[in-house]
């Protein structure tokens, strides 16, 4: 996990994994990242895969940031595995999924 600070949001670059064995470990990582922001993009453009938990993450991401009247950007390009999961579980319509940053 990488992050960036950049006008009033912050970046958050996943890559690799995103399953049961990193995710609670990754959510309290993205948690502090989060934590002093409205405003946050998820870049997922590097994940090699996700699974039902990664989804979970995101939706109480996406439920955290709102509840502070913030706005959550998915990035999942169009040809990535993370837009492919998003798409077939219908997540792509719920959450602010972009091409890029």
């Amino acid at each position: 996990m990488q992050t960036d600070g950049e006008d009033g949001r912050v970046v958050v670059r996943l890559s690799g994994e995103i399953d049961l064995s990193n995710v609670d470990g990754l959510e309290a990582q993205i948690g502090e990242a989060i934590s002093d922001v409205r405003d946050v993009v998820i870049d997922l453009t590097a994940v090699d895969f996700i699974d039902s938990r990664g989804l979970r993450l995101l939706k109480r991401v996406s439920a955290a940031v709102a509840g502070r009247d913030g706005k959550l950007v998915i990035v999942a390009p169009a040809s990535s595995i993370a837009r492919s999961v998003l798409d077939m579980t219908g997540m792509s319509e719920e959450l602010d999924v972009r091409d890029a940053v």
